[in-house]
């Protein structure tokens, strides 16, 4: 008898955790991030370079992001402070994505196993980079990763291994980026390669390299884009964007079959807040005493 009960009230503990983390960290399959970025709008999302804490992730989607990523390459944050932010995301109903600061094989499979719906890999320059990327994210036979277990992408449900890495690899999203004219030129390839969700084209480095920094007006920047727009549609590959401020290029770009824009990062858009906050108030007149 107590030990019927004891099974009885196991399983029913069993069933309530199972049921708290389905509903905090479930990522419905209409809603995962390689669902939006096949969609109509843009995937919105905002850049995290100097947050820490668990909260920011429930603000950007408070103020309507789709998405965040957390940049491992400018900055010294750890991978347990990115896991401890794409987690918080899932938990927002967001997804929460990691640039990783290089093409690392290591890396790459930490960030998703620690729960990143997608990775970022920066200065991807050929077929072959974008293959290697491939491996690194990718369970077999397309990659190498190694099956590590439960997650909160996989929300934390027991399930047997082949169903989890099937899980996985449909909600994983493995985006490249294209930053110099050498990757421009290849990005026919780099779309060509299975595995590749998203091109992310990186502006600022690419118009560094072209010698036109920051010129994101200038009409070789502008074919540049083009030129990888065109190798994203005909792979059935998402084109996405970052550091663009300017809508109405936005706005031309996604003409062009733009996905995915990554609209500033964290520390840009207080700075800009902050900024403008602190100009209007001293603007308030001075205070005349009474004599």
């Amino acid at each position: 008898m107590v030990i019927t009960s004891l099974s009885r009230l196991i399983t029913t503990i069993d069933d309530i955790v199972e049921t708290i983390f389905s509903v905090r960290y479930r990522v419905p399959m209409t809603t995962t991030l390689r669902d939006a970025l096949r969609g109509d709008a843009p995937v919105l999302c905002l850049a995290l370079l100097s947050a820490r804490t668990p909260d920011v992730p429930a603000i950007a989607a408070a103020c309507g992001y789709d998405a965040v990523y957390v940049d491992l390459e400018h900055t010294t944050t750890s991978l347990d402070t990115a896991q401890m932010l794409c987690v918080s995301a899932l938990g927002a109903g967001i997804s929460g994505l990691v640039r990783v600061p290089s093409h690392d094989p290591s890396v790459i499979a930490r960030a998703l196993d620690g729960s990143a719906v997608g990775i970022i890999v920066p200065h991807v320059n050929s077929k072959e980079e974008a293959k290697g990327v491939v491996r690194a994210a990718r369970f077999p036979p397309i990659g190498s990763r190694s099956i590590s277990g439960l997650n909160a992408v996989s929300g934390y449900t027991p399930r047997g291994a082949p169903q989890l890495v099937d899980l996985l690899e449909r909600r994983t999203v493995v985006a490249v980026m294209v930053e110099t004219p050498e990757a421009v030129e290849a990005s026919d390839s780099i779309a060509s390669v299975d595995g590749v969700d998203m091109i992310l084209i990186g502006p600022s480095d690419l118009t560094a390299a072209m010698g036109i920094h920051g010129q994101y007006e200038n009409e070789h920047f502008h074919r540049a884009v083009e030129s990888v727009a065109a190798a994203c549609r005909g792979h059935g590959v998402a084109l996405g964007i970052a550091g663009i401020k300017s809508v109405d290029l936005l706005n031309r770009f996604v003409g062009l079959g733009l996905r995915f824009i990554s609209a500033g990062t964290d520390i840009g858009m207080m700075t800009e807040a902050a900024t403008a906050r602190a100009q209007a108030l001293r603007e308030l007149p001075s205070h005349q005493r009474a004599e």
